[in-house]
């Protein structure tokens, strides 16, 4: 049976590479492996009736999908959504836009061009805690930024590679995979952040940038001079963009101000979750706009970017969270899961080797679908049965295994980012793949080091 399941992984890896659906793809292999397991069973005379949730197999597999919408949009559904509306009401508004020129306005001023690099990339995952989407924080710095990296001698593949892994690691409360990885060991996603991710990525950050530093230039080096590069395509998408007042820099930040202050950390006697955050700094939005426009009507009106926001996520991340969780659920059926942890420990290498094993299967899922969030999304729900044979802390799995899908996103040719990255540049996604590698394999390394130390 698990020959047979190894099988239906290995299509559905095909079928996604081939740019079938994901969603649907995810769905289908997860039915194919339950109705694997369920086949054995009545082979073997283990069905399982007795837990059948309609009465009937057949109905039990949508059965299961019902159920996963009911709990996922319930819970965390409702928190990524929250995000995402907010996201895209601050996009509308041009209030990302100001936050990312305010923040890269004073690189301009580094001669080093390599030097210049490394702290773009640090200024672009420090902007990825406030503008959560990989695609488009970095169309946001392809306009602000890749012109001015260009321009001061900095080839358009090294600009273009760098700016694509300004948010290799997926950070902060409005991260769809922080959330989940929050949810998992079942603290909130800002202690999630302030506790944990940040004590990990303060040592992998600087070893990505100084990486990028070395890399980009070594690429320079070996590589030939390309033929110039023409800006007149991101140079007019900036002039088309409304510019915004200079306090609207403020406003992505301010749902992660809230909940910094009103949390544990600061203030135990008022709390706040992500939702509310998202929604109190709505308001404080709308009313901006009120007075920018002196418009109540315009500001009224501007939150249906909010909800369009909302549903787009829905129909992106959250109905995935359910593909993979049901794709998960069949995987774990057939015993693979168990599989690989008799293995680790029938080698008696504890847990550490456990969360290399798990980087590693997941790296390999975001490397194939170009999306952290798909690789995590089908395995966090198993973390937390790992860990307890592992006797091992679910933090110290969890934690790096949605960190490393984010680092291996950022090598995946047929990522969105690296696509839109390497369309701005005029190159292939394969150009900008080579650019990345070095510096995400020893962020994935520094990874796995600081998360065995440090948590």
């Amino acid at each position: 049976m698990q020959i047979l399941a190894l099988l239906i992984i290995a299509l559905t890896v095909f079928l996604v590479v081939r740019r079938y659906q994901t969603h649907a793809t995810l769905f289908l292999s997860g039915f194919a492996l339950l109705i694997t397991t369920h086949v054995a069973g009545l082979v073997t005379g283990e069905s399982g009736e007795a837990e059948s949730i309609t009465g009937l197999f057949a109905f039990d597999l949508f059965a299961m999908v019902s159920e996963a919408f009911s709990s996922r949009v319930a819970r965390i559904g409702m928190i990524i959504m929250a995000a995402g509306g907010f996201a895209r009401y601050m996009s509308a508004i041009s209030a990302s836009t100001a936050l990312v020129q305010l923040s890269t306005r004073p690189l301009s001023r580094v001669s080093n061009p390599y030097t210049l690099l490394a702290i773009t990339y640090v200024a672009g995952q420090f902007l990825n805690i406030f503008i959560p989407s990989a695609a488009g924080l970095a169309m946001l710095l392809l306009v602000a930024m890749y012109p001015t990296l260009v321009q001061l001698g900095i080839r358009p593949v090294a600009a273009a590679a760098v700016i694509g892994t300004t948010a290799c690691l997926d950070l902060g409360p409005a991260s769809a995979a922080s959330n989940v990885a929050a949810e998992t060991i079942g603290i909130s996603p800002i202690e999630y952040f302030v506790r944990h991710q940040l004590r990990v990525s303060v040592v992998v950050i600087p070893v990505v940038a100084v990486l990028h530093f070395f890399w980009q230039r070594h690429c320079d080096r070996v590589e030939p001079e390309p033929s110039g590069q023409k800006l007149q395509d991101l140079q007019d998408s900036e002039a088309d963009q409304e510019s915004a007042p200079r306090l609207y820099a403020l406003l992505p930040i301010l749902p992660l101000v809230l909940l910094f202050v009103f949390s544990p950390l600061v203030m135990k006697t008022i709390r706040l979750d992500v939702v509310t955050a998202m929604l109190i700094s709505l308001a404080v939005g709308m009313s901006c706009e009120a007075v920018r426009h002196r418009s109540l009507r315009d500001a009224l009106g501007g939150i249906v970017h909010f909800f369009k926001g909302m549903g787009d996520i829905f129909a992106t991340v959250v109905t995935l969270i359910v593909a993979a969780g049901i794709f998960a659920e069949g995987v774990k059926a057939t015993g693979l899961i168990d599989s690989l942890v008799a293995l680790v420990e029938g080698l008696a290498m504890g847990s550490g080797v456990m969360a290399v094993a798990l980087v590693l299967l997941l790296g390999l899922t975001a490397l194939l679908t170009g999306s952290g969030n798909a690789a995590l999304f089908s395995f966090a729900g198993m973390i937390p049965g790992i860990a307890s044979r592992m006797n091992a802390p679910v933090l110290s799995l969890i934690l790096p295994s949605q960190l490393a899908g984010g680092l291996f996103r950022s090598v995946s040719p047929v990522a969105g980012v690296i696509i839109a990255v390497a369309g701005a540049a005029r190159v292939t996604p394969f150009d900008i793949v080579k650019r990345t590698s070095v510096p995400m394999i020893g962020g994935v390394i520094a990874t796995l080091v600081a998360s065995h130390f440090l948590l």
